[in-house]
């Protein structure tokens, strides 16, 4: 090959690479739904006609708008099986077509498989990924590296995924920020009270429902997941503005949940955004927070739910109190802040850190490792289920 046409295939190649890492506005992420099969989400930048491959099915090239947000149902993964994502680009070259996107999911789960089959199953914890991008890709950084020692199967983000829900800039910002692991990991989100700002008394934020949610999800935001090893329950702790009149009806979806779970002899994990017990005051100023002690403790004590995950505070802190372990996550985004209250339950606390939180499902154990934003660890415990 001529120099000549060796530079003119670099050429091409680096202009294919920069289209590619500019055709997307919103680069593809993943949501968990509900059924486990995967929702590929993405927006673009420019009009192009797409082809997409999840390694058992080709859609057909569709052309895709710039600016719309589209969200395309994957097939269901095989058991044990690593979900396999391509992506084209039609080229004005009909026998050629870019790769504009490539990715492997983590495998699926097997909730029907034989009983010898034992691999551990870890998702990862986050909350509060509002405010600063930059803290954001601290935290994203150290969630790619865990990723890459050991698969992580989703990410739960405990809600306040935004600082302003109405404002769709910030959204870009979150998506931006966490490119370092929403590219890879699927993720399922609860929803805070900053994702509700512009949009108060609707019961799911318009732009928390078009980027975190799906047709037909709960009217709520509430979703529940049926894994093999355990189940898993997010619920909308907004109280105050999402339920109106049929609180008593959200409550008892929850509690037949949790039995649902019992009957199956699998332990049930809970994740909001409104902790339980923690070192601030907002446990005495949040109305769901005062609901939450009021009617969903009682419930965790009654059935032995082992671990609540919550947000909101923006300080670690792991508490224990008859049998059910707390968990708060630190800011994934947001500022630190500072105790303004006593916690008798608490166990483990630090007000300064950024975290991540490693969750592992082996057997009849809980193994738990938090992580700040240097990749320190800074808590761990081990939970019997």
């Amino acid at each position: 090959m001529s120099k000549f046409m060796m530079f003119l295939a670099i050429l091409i190649a680096l202009i294919s690479h920069a289209d590619a890492s500019t055709l997307f506005k919103i680069a593809p992420y993943t949501l968990v739904h509900t059924n486990k099969n995967f929702l590929l989400n993405f927006q673009l930048n420019e009009d192009a006609e797409l082809s997409i491959e999840d390694g058992q099915k080709n859609f057909s090239p569709i052309k895709y708008l710039k600016n719309q947000q589209y969200q395309v149902e994957l097939t269901p993964s095989l058991c044990g099986e690593e979900k396999e994502i391509r992506i084209t680009r039609k080229t004005t070259n009909a026998l050629k077509s870019d790769v504009v996107f490539e990715r492997k999911l983590p495998k699926a789960d097997c909730p029907n498989a034989v009983s010898n089959y034992n691999d551990e199953f870890v998702f990862g914890f986050i909350s509060d990924t509002q405010e600063f991008e930059d803290r954001h890709h601290e935290v994203a950084k150290v969630i790619a590296h865990h990723h890459s020692l050991e698969p992580i199967r989703f990410i739960v983000n405990g809600g306040d995924v935004v600082q302003t829900g109405d404002d769709e800039n910030e959204w870009f910002k979150y998506f931006s920020g966490g490119s370092a692991y929403l590219l890879d990991i699927p993720q399922i989100a609860a929803i805070g009270n900053h994702d509700y700002r512009g949009n108060p008394r609707i019961a799911i934020p318009p732009l928390f429902k078009k980027y975190m949610r799906w047709d037909g999800a709960e009217q709520y935001g509430n979703l529940f997941y049926e894994f093999k090893k355990f189940n898993l329950i997010i619920f909308n702790s907004n109280l105050h503005i999402s339920l109106g009149q049929i609180e008593k009806t959200f409550w008892q979806w929850i509690e037949d949940k949790i039995v649902t779970s019992k009957n199956q002899n699998k332990p049930v994990i809970i994740a909001t955004h409104f902790p339980a017990y923690s070192s601030s005051l907002n446990r005495f100023t949040a109305e769901g927070v005062i609901k939450i002690r009021s009617t969903l403790v009682p419930m965790l004590e009654k059935y032995k739910v082992p671990l609540l995950l919550s947000g909101h505070t923006h300080m670690y802190e792991r508490s224990f109190k008859n049998g059910v372990n707390y968990v708060v996550a630190g800011p994934a985004g947001g500022k630190p802040n500072k105790p303004s209250d006593k916690n008798p339950y608490k166990i483990a606390f630090d007000q300064n850190a950024l975290t991540f939180t490693k969750i592992k499902v082996s057997n009849k154990l809980l193994f738990i490792e938090t992580y700040n934003e240097e990749n320190r660890l800074i808590d761990s415990t081990t939970i019997n289920l």
